[in-house]
């Protein structure tokens, strides 16, 4: 009789789960702090959390395509 091991335990897979959990905690506290800042009349820390809610959901596009071609 032969052992066929179903499933293994892989470290990557949780630190992958953990990173996404961050970067998605990320992105929705630079909105809450830039709802925030809209609503007290500060332009400037309003256009600094809006850019950077964009460029990490650019970057998270990016990552994707490229671990779906790799």
């Amino acid at each position: 009789m032969t052992t066929t091991v179903i499933a293994a335990a892989d470290g990557d897979a949780a630190l992958l789960t953990l990173g996404i959990a961050l970067y998605a905690a990320v992105i929705l506290v630079c909105v809450g702090v830039c709802v925030n800042a809209l609503a007290n009349h500060r332009k400037q820390l309003a256009i600094g959390t809006g850019a950077t809610v964009i460029a990490l959901s650019i970057a998270g596009v990016v990552v994707a395509i490229l671990s779906s071609i790799a």
